[in-house]
């Protein structure tokens, strides 16, 4: 499954991100996270694990993303950095509205555990992350 997101950022124009969530993409598993648009400030992330598409009898689609959630951590890095931001996954489900979902994020796991729920933001992706980080 896959989710073609089109930029909110005029800076990225002609750009899109294709969001995975597969558990057998060229036989690797594969769950994207995106960056969320929630009314509370501050970056919010998830984890795609299911696309849905409703169709409603009033002929409205509607898309949804089952996800698990992101929050803060209080583990920290032997080494600190400015606007170094730590996330911990959180395993309960949460359904999504993809109206919500700004654009595909890029969080590395701390470890090579697999199961690692502890993952580091990383906004060097291109300018625009940046940008977003920096708020």
């Amino acid at each position: 499954m896959c989710s073609h997101l089109l930029p909110v950022s005029r800076r990225l124009a002609g750009a899109r991100d294709i969001m995975r969530c597969n558990p057998s993409f060229h036989h690797e598993v594969r769950y994207d996270c995106v960056l969320v648009n929630f009314a509370e400030p501050g970056l919010h992330f998830a984890r795609l694990r299911a696309l849905l598409r409703c169709h409603l009898p009033s002929g409205r689609r509607v898309d949804l993303a089952l996800v698990h959630m992101f929050e803060k951590s209080r583990w920290k890095p032997r080494t600190h950095w400015a606007g170094c931001q730590i996330r911990n996954e959180v395993k309960e489900y949460y359904f999504l509205s993809m109206d919500h979902v700004i654009r595909g994020a890029l969080l590395a796991p701390v470890s090579g555990d697999p199961n690692e729920p502890t993952h580091i933001f990383v906004d060097t992706v291109d300018a625009d992350m940046f940008l977003r980080a920096d708020m």
